[in-house]
């Protein structure tokens, strides 16, 4: 093994026009939200072909913002209001959810990480009467395929991470009655922080407008906060933005040639899910996630859970087995745009070594 230094999980790249860009907002005198944010905002919802987009300080804040829209627009169906998550995704939807005041359903999700639709349409249809709103997100790069279904209420299209990708000839974040995205540093559209909220519905994004700004809020308001993004964040975003395709098209490069690599190391216990738009490389080990990260973690590569603990863990709810399978069982390994010759041999090496690591494993 070559004696090599830590592979991280995520490294986003810099470059000189990124400090090109920091110098020109400090030398406007002006770092609050102002061109930049308005620049930014309007070249995301040209990409997405949506006419309205509202820059906010965290995807965190965007889905908040988004229930809380969507509740002063639309009366609940009963006496709280109902939204439908993914239960193996980040715990930043759960903690929206919350914030906005709302009760999270929890949907669960098949071998492939999407949701189990016979099982998400069958809990809607339960629940529909009272569900009020759902989000879905594209999992890892990859697509949600439910964000076509016929849902019987708003759709949140969450697309963070799978910011830049298409799915049947549109740009994913065009799918949803809103759509949000996370600007967070190792996100496909990650400058620093910050997020968005897009959408058709023009009285939706004007309540969003005026709930992101304290200052200027009105009388009787039912929220209102600070959630405004920078110039100063917004410029990194757009740095992003001019190089995050040619990120995706590295990443999908070094997915594949991964994709070889577990070929040949054809281990029964092994598999990968595959991907649309390769944003993280997951794959799965009956043996357990433990075992996977211990080997790349000893072979100086950062492997980890692709979630920390699912959402309907968090809420005590023991009726999503597909994502108890998915926390026990999947690992997600570096995925870099910008590996170098000897990181890529130091994957492929670690690779190779996998099958022989857990066939002592399991035999010890």
């Amino acid at each position: 093994m070559h004696d090599a230094a830590m592979i991280p999980h995520s490294r986003p790249q810099f470059g000189a026009e990124w400090l090109e860009g920091v110098a020109r907002v400090l030398r406007s005198g002006h770092l609050a939200a102002g061109d930049e944010v308005r620049r930014l905002e309007s070249e995301v919802a040209a990409r997405l072909l949506q006419p309205h987009a509202a820059a906010v300080d965290s995807g965190t804040s965007a889905l908040m913002l988004a229930i809380r829209a969507l509740k002063a627009a639309k009366p609940s169906k009963g006496p709280t209001f109902v939204v439908g998550v993914p239960a193996y995704t980040c715990a930043a939807v759960l903690h929206a959810v919350q914030a906005a005041g709302a009760a999270p359903l929890c949907m669960d999700c098949g071998d492939d990480l999407r949701l189990d639709r016979d099982k998400a349409s069958t809990k809607a249809d339960q629940f529909a009467k009272q569900l009020d709103a759902v989000v879905l997100a594209h999992p890892f790069g990859g697509v949600e395929p439910a964000i076509a279904d016929d849902w019987p209420c708003p759709v949140i299209e969450d697309f963070s991470q799978s910011a830049g990708a298409c799915w049947q000839g549109r740009a994913l974040g065009g799918y949803g009655d809103i759509s949000i995205v996370s600007f967070y540093a190792t996100k496909p559209w990650g400058g620093a922080c910050g997020g968005m909220v897009l959408s058709h519905d023009q009285q939706i994004m004007a309540q969003i407008r005026r709930m992101r700004r304290s200052d200027a809020c009105e009388p009787g308001l039912h929220y209102v906060g600070n959630h405004q993004l920078s110039d100063m964040h917004a410029v990194l975003v757009r740095m992003r933005l001019q190089q995050a395709d040619r990120e995706r098209e590295r990443r999908n490069s070094c997915a594949a040639l991964f994709d070889d690599c577990f070929a040949a190391a054809d281990h029964a216990s092994l598999s990968t899910v595959g991907s649309d738009s390769y944003y993280r490389y997951i794959l799965r080990c009956s043996a357990g996630a433990e075992a996977v990260i211990r080997h790349f973690r000893q072979r100086r590569i950062c492997a980890c859970r692709p979630v920390k603990q699912p959402i309907s863990t968090l809420l005590g709810d023991d009726s999503c087995h597909g994502a108890e399978r998915a926390w026990q069982t999947c690992v997600s390994i570096p995925l870099l745009s910008d590996f170098s010759a000897h990181e890529t041999a130091q994957m492929c090496e670690a690779i190779d070594a996998l099958p022989a690591f857990l066939s002592g494993h399991l035999n010890g």
